[in-house]
């Protein structure tokens, strides 16, 4: 089952119809904030066999300066354009993005979804004045990419493509750890995100939601190199529902169930589910959360949120209350510590011990969130060949700091949920055998603040290496003892040695000066 992450449709940003470079200023704060889905209207130009990402053809002769805004009107629909406002702006913003983001900590895993859609006209004697209007003369700079695969080049290196995929299938090992080949018994053989990001290096899959082209002999045909770089349905199965839609499956899978098979077939479906919502029927940060939580992919659609009883409009503002609540597995406003600002020493001694001590997540009821490392709760053990088997040992409540691998049954292990489909296993496991929240998973950040890690208390950071007193003492003992030696025989040599020659040279200068001074002995000072 894909990552659930959540994005947005570059439409929205197009208020009022303005198709400018101004009206996505905001994209790269928003790719900065945790966005991981674009998706964009593509228009394929009859006229001028380009995509272009204005609704209407320009008419020839409008102007030849790219930077220039022009009223054009397509189907009695008048749109505000700038005439060099294409893909390849876009394109810029998310290069720029993936460039100062790619580092094993940072890095994160982008969707670029594409509606094609045409502008289209019928040729005919009747249309001829049409094509007199808005084909290109000579005199135009035809602005926009011929091919789809044009259009993503600049940032095809960072790409995830169906090559890619391909390459990764030919290669991949059924005999891997036993997580990983539950997995490969899909249809549809994934890669995991860890491959993907730090292995393959790849940071964005290009996928076409919807194909909406227009047949005629002016229409687009999809090629080899098209295929070979973005997916289609036809090469990753992908699905789009309206957030009416979405509800009444979300209500489904979000009912725990005792049925093991349920979570199995949704793990082992791999497909792309998309969830748009419409000025009609807009995410709450409820719904929305309800949505990544049952595997939907959610795209912000809709002009204006309701936020804390307000309609909020700007873009930013909208991530902005929406961000606690787009986690599939985190609680809204986790994770989250004390921030130790008491200004009393002893009180801020006790806070800073607390800070410490909150270093362990449990799961709740609506999500995880770090609680203190030695309060003693009942934990979450996995079966090690099915990650939607769970077992909570009903009377063994420990610290984090205790649990032990023999506080699970044979073939189980103290573990955590790595999707969304595992957390709902592991809620209807905790309702089904009466365990009482919260219950400790096997995740903390006690290494590194911040660098959540799994595999027990000294489970280290990947991106930042810690050294323990212990091991630094390790680290610098030779040198330390190599240096006493050193110095030692420095201070013995200096004490103890006796050299002949030396004091011999110092007897004979000092007799042969008073020699020399009572022989010429001189008043005064010489001239």
């Amino acid at each position: 089952m894909p990552h659930p992450v959540t994005g947005l449709s570059l439409t929205s940003l197009f208020v009022k119809n303005d198709y400018s470079l101004d009206s996505i200023s905001e994209l790269g704060d928003l790719l900065q904030t945790g966005m991981q889905a674009i998706m964009v209207d593509l228009y394929w130009n009859e006229f001028t066999s380009v995509w272009q990402l204005c609704p209407a053809p320009f008419p020839q002769n409008v102007t030849y300066n790219s930077n220039d805004k022009v009223n054009v009107t397509w189907n009695n629909v008048m749109y505000t354009c700038e005439y060099g406002f294409t893909t390849d702006n876009i394109m810029s913003i998310i290069q720029s993005y993936l460039e100062s983001s790619n580092t094993n900590f940072e890095a994160n895993f982008l969707h670029l979804l594409f509606n094609l859609k045409s502008i289209h006209y019928e040729k005919s004697n009747l249309t001829m004045s049409l094509e007199n209007i808005y084909k290109p003369n000579s005199l135009s700079n035809i602005m926009g990419n011929s091919t789809l695969n044009a259009t993503v080049t600049p940032i095809a290196s960072y790409i995830f493509s169906p090559n890619v995929l391909n390459d990764y299938r030919s290669k991949v090992s059924l005999s891997s750890s036993s997580y990983e080949s539950y997995y490969n018994r899909s249809d549809i053989i994934m890669p995991t995100l860890e491959t993907v990001l730090l292995s393959q290096y790849k940071r964005i899959l290009v996928n076409v939601l919807s194909n909406d082209v227009v047949s005629s002999p002016r229409e687009y045909s999809i090629s080899d190199a098209d295929r070979n770089l973005i997916f289609f349905n036809t090469t990753l199965p992908t699905s789009v529902k309206s957030a009416t839609e979405a509800g009444p499956y979300c209500k489904e899978v979000l009912t725990p169930s005792n049925k093991s098979e349920k979570y199995d077939n949704l793990s082992l479906t791999t497909n792309f589910d998309y969830v748009i919502d419409s000025n009609s029927n807009r995410f709450d940060r409820n719904s929305v959360q309800d949505f990544l939580r049952c595997g939907l992919l959610p795209i912000f659609n809709a002009t204006s949120y309701p936020v804390d009883n307000k309609n909020v409009s700007d873009v930013g503002d909208i991530f902005s209350s929406f961000a606690p609540y787009l986690f599939w597995s985190w609680r809204a406003g986790q994770p989250s510590v004390s921030n130790g600002s008491s200004t009393n020493n002893s009180s801020r001694d006790r806070d800073e011990n607390i800070k410490a001590s909150y270093r362990c997540v449990v799961i709740t009821s609506n999500g995880w969130k770090i609680d203190d490392c030695y309060q003693e709760y009942q934990i979450a053990c996995r079966n090690k060949s099915a990650p939607n088997d769970w077992y909570i040992p009903y009377s063994n409540t420990k610290t984090y700091f205790d649990v032990d691998r023999n506080d699970c049954p044979n073939g189980y292990n103290f573990s955590l949920p790595r999707s969304s489909t595992e957390m709902l296993s592991l809620m209807s496991a905790i309702k089904e055998q009466d365990a009482q929240y919260p219950i400790w998973i096997d995740l903390n950040d006690i290494t590194i603040s911040n660098c959540f890690v799994s595999g027990g208390p000294y489970a280290q950071c990947p991106y930042q290496k810690t050294v323990t007193t212990t091991r630094f003492v390790r680290m610098i003992a030779p040198a330390s003892v190599i240096c006493i030696i050193v110095f030692g025989l420095v201070i013995l040599e200096k004490l103890l040695r006796k050299n002949h020659i030396q004091s011999n040279r110092k007897r004979y200068w000092k007799k042969t000066l008073a020699e020399y001074y009572s022989k010429n002995d001189y008043e005064g000072v010489p001239s």
